[in-house]
């Protein structure tokens, strides 16, 4: 069987990953330049660009083809065509969903032209997040040239259709993503913005962090709704699905229970670490990380030891937007296992404070002086010996000239 995987999201991008570690082998389709450059080379995989037509796409599939929709949900059209030449072929067609999220106290609309008459009807600048396709269509809202700020992806041609269509150069925001609840807030406040406007991009298009930045800075979300209502497989369940379809094995893994950690020394000058906790234990994190220059933020509903809350509530998903690290020391196992997952579904390194066998990296035991730092852990168990190492390091450390 052959597979064909016609790709547009992240979701498109993470299930390549999966075939490529189990061995398959797919032709994957990505319409832009810029979808293949996101795209790392991986075994297995060829990657194809152009936008495609029914009949384009007829000629790639045949009955023995498998064929997997992980375009954008709002790339109906797109959609439209693969499901065509999957019924011109005799090819099977499967979608790979991107689930919908709720947008409780948003304005939603059901498209653009909609959206449009919504802003000439609310006075007020808007930062636009719905890219550069149907970027024209904003030039029928009344004085758009004063209050809209576009958000873009940097590349000639989106620079060129700005320009073309007349916006100003100071209110062109091109920037790659993702876009974490800080970037979006300091974007709202810098344009003066009291709208986003937004599609329904799901979670790892990043709109909980879009509707979390708006309500803090005060801002009235407008909501793109999407196409249609649609059934399919989410990534874990497409997964599923490949792997037994496909007679595909999972990958060999090292036997991490019986390794050592590799010591790995970063620089922490600047990045955002997230420590989900206030207690003793969350306190002396906290303390190291500072102490190594890092961009701390807090989360936790009391401040039992009084480190400075960032955020004084319970642990949101939201909260690992732009983190380099993450720290989960709640007093709530629950909650830093849910922590653990959603790092690791960000590939974000994370100590697990109640759990070595969750943590992605240990907290070391820092020993420093002479100009030089140690780090010290065992394999998950033996603190004990950990802290007696680390004191007899320290010693020895301060005797260097």
């Amino acid at each position: 069987m052959k597979l064909a995987v016609f790709s547009g999201t992240s979701e498109g991008h993470a299930l390549c990953r999966f075939l490529s570690a189990r061995g398959a082998r797919a032709d994957v389709y990505v319409a832009t330049e810029y979808g293949v450059a996101v795209m790392e080379p991986m075994d297995g995989v060829t990657v194809h660009e152009g936008r495609l037509d029914t009949a384009e796409i007829a000629v790639r599939l045949d009955a023995d083809t498998l064929l997997v929709d992980a375009t954008h949900p709002y790339a109906a059209a797109v959609t439209d065509n693969l499901r065509a030449a999957c019924a011109r072929t005799g090819a099977r067609y499967e979608r790979l969903l991107r689930p919908a999220t709720t947008s409780d106290g948003c304005e939603t609309v059901p498209d653009t032209a909609a959206a449009v008459a919504w802003l000439n009807a609310h006075p007020g600048k808007a930062l636009l997040t719905t890219g550069s396709k149907e970027l024209d269509a904003y030039t029928a809202v009344e004085n758009w040239c004063e209050r809209l700020y576009p958000r873009v992806l940097a590349t000639a041609s989106v620079l060129q259709k700005c320009e073309m269509l007349g916006f100003p150069g100071a209110h062109i925001i091109a920037m790659q993503g993702p876009f974490s609840h800080e970037m979006n807030a300091a974007l709202l406040r810098q344009t003066g913005a009291d709208i986003l406007v937004t599609k329904d991009t799901g979670a790892s298009g990043g709109f909980a962090e879009k509707l979390s930045a708006a309500r803090e800075v005060g801002a009235t979300v407008l909501v793109i709704a999407r196409p249609r209502a649609e059934t399919g497989r989410t990534l874990e369940e497409m997964q599923a699905y490949l792997a037994d379809k496909l007679g595909l094995a999972e990958p060999e893994k090292a036997q991490e229970g019986n390794l050592p950690r590799f010591p790995l020394f970063v620089s922490l000058a600047g990045r955002k670490c997230v420590v989900a906790g206030a207690g003793a234990i969350a306190a002396r994190r906290i303390g190291v990380l500072k102490r190594f220059g890092a961009e701390v933020v807090v989360v936790a509903p009391e401040d039992k030891a009084g480190v400075g809350l960032t955020h004084c509530r319970g642990y949101e998903k939201s909260d690992l937007s732009g983190a380099f690290l993450a720290v989960a020391a709640t007093n709530d196992r629950a909650v830093n296992h849910r922590i653990a997952q959603d790092c690791a579904v960000r590939g974000i390194p994370c100590s697990v404070a109640d759990c070595a066998a969750e943590s992605t990296f240990f907290f070391p035991a820092v020993c420093e002086g002479g100009g030089l730092t140690a780090g010290v852990v065992s394999r998950g168990a033996a603190h004990g010996k950990t802290a007696a190492a680390a004191k007899r390091i320290r010693a020895v450390l301060e005797e260097v000239q």
